[in-house]
């Protein structure tokens, strides 16, 4: 398999991870378990694995990418690495306050939410703005 074809393939499992969690799973848990720290337990897993997903399938992006470029610091580098750092950002750095405020029922919960939602959003940004070079790459 070409250095291509892999570097397609693990950044479309990595941004369609991201979609089959985002928009299918954990709404999905929260419309179906009644319970709604339960749905949160369900969702915050889903998450978690996701993000451990993302951190594998970035550091294989960036290790294929490093190796088959002679630029030091390009975006087709710099791309996955940043959607490790918002993996990372979100998964050790936000969803524990988002988590402690939703059990502890605070207020900042929501406001949590909003900063998961956006860090989130930020990775396939990353992933997807890494996916959307690779097509003209595979012209030059």
């Amino acid at each position: 398999m070409s250095s291509l074809r892999t570097r397609w393939f693990l950044a479309a499992l990595w941004l369609g991870g991201m979609a089959a969690v985002g928009l299918i799973g954990a709404p999905t848990a929260f419309a179906t378990v009644p319970e709604k720290m339960l749905a949160a337990a369900v969702a915050s897993r889903m998450f978690y694995a996701m993000a451990l997903a993302a951190i594998v399938l970035g550091v294989l992006i960036a290790v294929l990418e490093r190796a088959g470029s002679k630029a030091t610091m390009s975006a087709d580098f710099l791309l996955p690495l940043g959607g490790i750092f918002f993996a990372v950002l979100g998964e050790f750095g936000v969803a524990p306050r988002l988590l402690q405020a939703a059990y502890s029922h605070s207020p900042q919960a929501g406001m949590w939410h909003g900063i998961a939602s956006l860090v989130f959003a930020l990775q396939a940004l990353c992933v997807a703005a890494y996916v959307w070079r690779l097509p003209v790459r595979s012209r030059s």
